[in-house]
């Protein structure tokens, strides 16, 4: 992993990973870029969280077991993300519906999600995705892994506000 200490002055940059894309989908992993930190989460699915996708699995390469076994609690990850972005009332992303619908399912933030768009300078607004899937590449990052989706977001947006 490269070092982020360089990233402190972009705003927290958030990013979920899911059981699916259904109405019934849950948070099974969350990524946070905040104050040059990043943080990684795996979490335990809720005993009524049963939605689960095969296609989903295969994304990102591991059981709903593997999550049971391996997953912090909820409650914990709630902690540590309010924690986390203390003193902070937005966060980032680039899909804020999802994203605002899976923090809720963790607990009430009271934070306001918005659209990495909306900070991206003109000039990059139809080439950043393209900056982004190119992060991937340059610093050996997975897709579909919340920290490095979420990292791959902050470089992109580093490099659209310097370029």
């Amino acid at each position: 992993m490269i070092p982020v200490d360089y990233l402190k002055h972009i705003p927290p940059i958030l990013d979920f990973e899911a059981s699916s894309l259904s109405d019934c989908s849950y948070p099974i992993s969350a990524g946070l870029i905040v104050n040059g930190q990043i943080h990684y989460w795996l979490i335990k699915p809720k005993p009524e969280w049963i939605d689960w996708s095969l296609a989903s699995q295969a994304i990102h390469g591991m059981k709903r077991s593997y999550l049971m076994e391996n997953g912090l609690d909820v409650q914990r990850v709630y902690e540590e993300i309010i924690q986390a972005l203390a003193g902070f009332d937005v966060v980032y992303s680039d899909n804020p519906y999802w994203e605002s619908r899976w923090l809720t399912q963790l607990g009430h933030f009271g934070l306001e999600v918005k659209d990495i768009q909306q900070l991206i300078p003109s000039h990059h607004k139809d080439s950043w995705k393209t900056i982004f899937e190119l992060q991937f590449q340059k610093h050996l990052l997975v897709h579909h892994r919340a920290d490095h989706d979420a990292l791959a977001l902050a470089l992109t947006l580093q490099h659209t506000q310097n370029n």
